[in-house]
């Protein structure tokens, strides 16, 4: 299995209620989660995006939008997102 997974489209409530995302296990062996091609990205997004970090802590969140930044600042979970 690869160490980097990209995310894209759109990672909003409505997404994730469909289910379009992977499930959190998933990620277990990814190093690097890529949001570079994430277009929207709504609260519950971000609270994927924490869950996932949370579960595997060694995962590196990279390439996060400016917006999305601004989202995690606001939710104070900025901590969570590579610089």
């Amino acid at each position: 299995m690869s160490n980097s997974m990209l995310l894209e489209r759109d990672l909003l409530l409505a997404n994730l209620s469909e289910q379009t995302y992977p499930a959190v296990n998933t990620y277990q062996a990814i190093k690097n989660l890529d949001l570079s091609q994430l277009n929207n990205v709504d609260s519950a997004g971000v609270a994927y995006l924490v869950q996932v970090k949370a579960q595997y802590p060694a995962l590196k969140l990279v390439n996060a939008s400016k917006k999305l930044c601004v989202l995690a600042e606001l939710y104070g979970v900025e901590i969570f997102f590579e610089k």
